[in-house]
């Protein structure tokens, strides 16, 4: 009988799981004439294409690794290969959910499994997301600076919603840092994550869980603060971050560069890149779908022929985003499968 109950709450949740990876997966099946892109990338320079996906893995290494280094600091052991899990968890979830607002909460919850108190993993990825916005800004803001008249030319009537993007992105990193020093942000913020979790089936009393994690508040606050008091830690992970903004944004370069086009020098198609970026990051639907594909034609179409414009904007768009999801939908499973050996082993 007691089986019988947890069967639809298992099947929900593998619902919840799977469904929107097979959506988004048909939903890119049925987008343009898919012919013509696989003759395309049938001819595309295969070392170029093989930088494109090493960009891609080095962004997720260093998406685990900086917080890996971020508990180090914190003098709190973890395994490097439970953060990159727990990395590809977060991609997987931040990629399927508006505003990517699902991948911390289910980050916090997957650290928790593993012995990290809630609110010290949630620190982590606050100061984690943190250092990524600061880098994001600080490249993009020395590349405008540095190429005013290349971007708007480039832009046209598009340079409002750039600037719009600087100003949200910016707006992003004051709420962050009002995170450091105000105990109600942080209470709303866990009482949201408890929610969504809720929602998911992942956990089923809303006033004891949060209960439990607004006790780890004190660890909240103690372990952000290593933005303001431990300068060199900060400017460690800022510079990892800045690598790591490198690393995703580059690979439209390859790209570029596999198609056998060679017009554009790297600085010129990486500014756009990360103009676009910037721009179509505050898009609320999942994967910000729309703005990225739209911003691609305004953004870096000048540096493609017409009729490598589509093919060039969904190889990018399978690089940047649905591989993104393949790669954490894997972690996700793995994540379960280890989950359900480890609770048969403690039987």
């Amino acid at each position: 009988m007691k089986s019988r109950k947890i069967l639809p709450k298992r099947i929900f949740t593998a619902l919840i799981v799977v469904g929107p990876f097979f959506v988004i997966l048909y939903l890119a099946l049925q987008s343009g004439d898919l012919s013509e892109v696989k003759s395309v990338v049938a001819t595309s320079r295969k070392l170029w294409m093989t930088g494109a996906l090493v960009c891609i893995f080095v962004h997720l290494f260093l998406e685990a690794f900086i917080c890996y280094l971020y508990y180090y600091f914190q003098k709190i052991k973890t395994k490097m290969r439970d953060n990159y899990l727990v990395g590809l968890i977060g991609v997987y979830y931040s990629s399927i959910t508006p505003a990517a607002t699902g991948g911390q909460p289910m980050q916090v919850h997957a650290m928790r499994c593993r012995g990290i108190a809630p609110g010290t993993s949630l620190s982590a990825y606050t100061v984690k997301f943190f250092c990524w916005q600061c880098a994001l800004l600080l490249v993009g803001t020395v590349l405008w600076f540095r190429y005013p008249s290349f971007i708007a030319e480039r832009m046209h009537v598009g340079i409002w919603f750039l600037g719009l993007g600087f100003f949200v992105n910016g707006l992003v990193i004051v709420i962050v840092l009002l995170l450091s020093i105000n105990q109600n942000i942080v209470r709303s913020i866990i009482a949201f994550i408890v929610h969504i979790l809720y929602v998911l089936r992942i956990i089923k009393d809303k006033a004891k869980s949060i209960s439990k994690w607004d006790a780890g508040i004190q660890d909240f606050q103690a372990s952000v603060q290593l933005i303001s008091r431990h300068p060199f830690q900060f400017l460690v992970l800022l510079l990892l971050s800045i690598f790591q903004v490198f690393a995703l944004l580059s690979t439209v370069y390859f790209i570029y560069r596999g198609f056998g086009l060679n017009n554009a020098k790297y600085i010129e198609v990486f500014t756009m890149q990360v103009m676009l970026y910037i721009a179509a990051s505050f898009t609320p639907l999942p994967g910000a779908s729309g703005a990225q594909e739209g911003g691609f034609y305004v953004f870096l179409g000048s540096f493609f022929p017409e009729s490598l414009i589509f093919p060039a904007m969904l190889v990018w768009r399978f690089y940047t985003y649905y591989l993104m999801i393949i790669l954490g939908f894997l972690g996700v499973v793995l994540d379960s499968a280890l989950a359900r050996r480890e609770k048969a082993r403690s039987q």
